[in-house]
C-alpha cells in the first residue's frame, strides 16, 4: 500500500491551458463503486466544475435518437427511450449529448474553465479503452476501485428495473447484457488496462483508492488525495445535504438524468448525506453462482490495482 503521498506536478508536455492554482482530476472506475457518492462530495468543493459520465453516454448511445435513427434500433432499445421520454418529460437537467464526440468532450476538459478552482470528470474506464487518444491533457488521474465480491451483485440488481425494457428473464445473467452494457472484460480489466495505460503516458504517479477505504476512513483517504493533487482539503466536504439538486451544476447527459427518473440508478447516491461504513464482505456462498466467474475473472486485476492502493493521510 501507498504511504501518504507528497504533491507532485505534471510534466509540463502534458499541460492543458489553465490558471497556476488550478487542480484538474479523472476519476475512472468500474460500475457499482461508490463513484457516484463521491462525486457528489467533491461537489462541494468550493468553485468545482464537474463532469459526469460524458464518455460513457457517447459510449452507450453515441449519435442523435431521431425518430429515424429509432426506427432502426432494436424493438426493446425503442420500448425503453420512449418509457424514458414518458416518465421524465420536462426534464431540463443535464446537457444533450446525442450530438457528442468523444473529441469534442475532450476538447470541452482541456478548455481553460476561468474561475473555476477544481475541475474533475467521473467516468467509465471501458468507455474510453478504444479511444485512448480521447483523454485530455493535463489532469492528474485517480482510479476508484471496489472488491469484486460487492460490484457484481450490485451490478445485477442495478439492471433489474429495466428487465421489462431488454426482454431478459427475471433470472438473467449480466453476460445477457449487451457489451456496451457489459464490457467484455467485466469492467476490471479496462480499468487495469487504462491505469496502465496513464502511469505509462499521462501520469505516473496516478492514484488508486478502494472504495471500502474511503468509507471506513473518508477524512483520511479524501485529505491523502487532496495532498497528492495539492487541493487544500476542507472537513466540510463530508457532509451534504440528501437529495438531487447537486447534479443541476453537473455537466451530465440528460439522458442519464432521464433515466434515473425511470429507474433509480443514482438514487441511493443522490440521497446520501456522507459516506456510511462498509459493510462486510459477502460470502462466496452467498452470492448468485452465475456472478462467481466473473468475480474469479476480475479478481487478479483488483488484486494489482488493490496492491497499490493510496493509504489515510495520518495528519
Amino acid at each position: 500500500m501507498k504511504t501518504k503521498p507528497t504533491s507532485k506536478k505534471m510534466a509540463t508536455s502534458e499541460k492543458a491551458p489553465s490558471s497556476e492554482n488550478q487542480v484538474r482530476l479523472l476519476i475512472w472506475t468500474v460500475p457499482r463503486s461508490l463513484s457516484t457518492v463521491l462525486s457528489k462530495c467533491l461537489s462541494f468543493v468550493e468553485n468545482t466544475k464537474v463532469f459526469f459520465e460524458m464518455y460513457e453516454s457517447i459510449f452507450i448511445a453515441p449519435g442523435v435518437k431521431t425518430e429515424d435513427e429509432m426506427a432502426n434500433m432494436s424493438e426493446e432499445e425503442q420500448k425503453f427511450l420512449l418509457a424514458v421520454r414518458e416518465k421524465a418529460h420536462g426534464i431540463s437537467a443535464g446537457v444533450d449529448a446525442s450530438q457528442c464526440t468523444f473529441q469534442g468532450v475532450k476538447e470541452q476538459l482541456e478548455e481553460a474553465h476561468t474561475g473555476k478552482k477544481f475541475i474533475f470528470s467521473k467516468d467509465m474506464a471501458y468507455a474510453v479503452m478504444d479511444r485512448l487518444e480521447s483523454i485530455p491533457k493535463g489532469f492528474r488521474h485517480l482510479f476508484l476501485i471496489r472488491h469484486p465480491l460487492k460490484v457484481f451483485p450490485s451490478w445485477k440488481r442495478s439492471f433489474l428495473p429495466l428487465v421489462p425494457y431488454m426482454s431478459l428473464a427475471d433470472d438473467y445473467r449480466l453476460d445477457d447484457l449487451p457489451q456496451k452494457y457489459f464490457p467484455k472484460g467485466f469492467g476490471y480489466k479496462e480499468v487495469y488496462e487504462l491505469f496502465e495505460h496513464v502511469k505509462k503516458e499521462l501520469d505516473p504517479e496516478a492514484i488508486i483508492i478502494d472504495a471500502d477505504d474511503l468509507l471506513k476512513d473518508p477524512k483520511g483517504i479524501l485529505s491523502a488525495v487532496f495532498n497528492d493533487i495539492g487541493l487544500p482539503f476542507d472537513e466540510k466536504i463530508l457532509n451534504w445535504e440528501a437529495g438531487d439538486a447537486v447534479i443541476e451544476q453537473w455537466i451530465i447527459p440528460r439522458l442519464y438524468v432521464q433515466v434515473d427518473q425511470l429507474v433509480g440508478f443514482y438514487k441511493n447516491a443522490l440521497d446520501s448525506t456522507c459516506f456510511l461504513k462498509p459493510k462486510p464482505l459477502p460470502d462466496r456462498s452467498s452470492i448468485s453462482p452465475d456472478l462467481l466467474p466473473f468475480v474469479d475473472a476480475s479478481m487478479p486485476y483488483y488484486q494489482k490495482m488493490y496492491s497499490q492502493r493510496l493509504s489515510a493521510s495520518k495528519s
